[in-house]
């Protein structure tokens, strides 16, 4: 499977989950990249930098997030030699986003709810978050591009996780679709059994 088919596969298996469900699973690959690298085992450091890559792609789609800005901030912590050879900044910086998307639903919630005092208020808190995040997911890139150096990730082991994972995403899609089918065609028979019962008890 080539890049171009992963990364329409994984749109596709983003839409079907939506915005709230992947901003939940993107913590979790967060955190499960955060396990790996404390572990220090590259295969799964591997398994959970595709997983991730998969999220951030999908979250650059379904928020919508400026890509070409994530790509700009990840490319200044690269030239402005930010320290990343470390554990403690290497953590720092899978963590951070953890704690952006997090405010960032906030601040949707809030004006979802109506919570704002103005429409100008609202944009701005909404403006920040989006800034905030999109700092944060910079960060996030150039380290997991230091952690592809770092435990000599080839870029084939990466498309071959990446596949992988979203067409098993993709199958339990497509066996979810086929047991609601299989549900919702059991209810009219269901409703009916129920009403002919009635009238024999009746």
């Amino acid at each position: 499977m080539i890049e171009k088919e992963i990364t329409t596969m994984n749109l596709n298996n983003a839409k079907y989950y939506g915005q709230n469900p992947q901003m939940n699973q993107f913590a979790e690959e967060l955190a499960e990249l955060i396990q790996a690298v404390a572990e220090g085992d590259p295969q799964h450091i591997a398994e959970e930098v595709a997983d991730v890559e998969l999220l951030i792609e999908q979250l650059e789609h379904l928020l919508p997030l400026d890509a070409d800005n994530i790509a700009g901030v990840a490319w200044s912590y690269t030239n402005d030699n930010v320290n990343l050879d470390s554990f403690l900044s290497c953590i720092w910086n899978l963590a951070a986003p953890i704690k952006s998307i997090n405010k960032y639903r906030r601040v949707q919630m809030n004006m979802d709810k109506n919570l704002y005092s103005s429409k100008e208020e609202a944009y701005f808190n909404s403006r920040n978050a989006k800034d905030d995040l999109e700092l944060c997911m910079g960060g996030l890139v150039s380290t997991i591009k230091w952690l592809i150096k770092k435990y000599s990730i080839t870029n084939d082991v990466l498309l071959s996780i990446k596949a992988y994972k979203a067409q098993r995403t993709r199958d339990r899609i497509e066996i979810e679709i086929e047991s609601a089918a299989k549900s919702a065609a059991k209810q009219p028979e269901t409703l009916q059994n129920q009403q002919q019962e009635g009238h024999k008890n009746g």
